[in-house]
């Protein structure tokens, strides 16, 4: 039983740092281009953008899953 919360609580751990980690790198990667990166990808619908920071997500999520395993 107490396994599982355990379990639990580091699934839990890891998500928050993963959050923290993508969110950071995203605004680092925002910062190298010349223009505003969210409002590029919001308002403008640029799509090539969108998929740097969907790589970006994808990327960590497998290395997160990784460490877990």
């Amino acid at each position: 039983m107490w396994k599982v919360v355990s379990n639990i609580i580091e699934i839990f751990v890891y998500s928050a740092v993963y959050v923290i980690i993508v969110m950071v790198s995203l605004k680092i990667i925002g910062s190298t281009f010349s223009t505003d990166f969210e409002k590029k990808i919001v308002n403008e619908g640029n799509v090539g953008l969108a998929l740097i920071g969907a790589s970006l997500f994808i990327g960590l999520a497998i290395l997160l899953a990784s460490i877990i395993s």
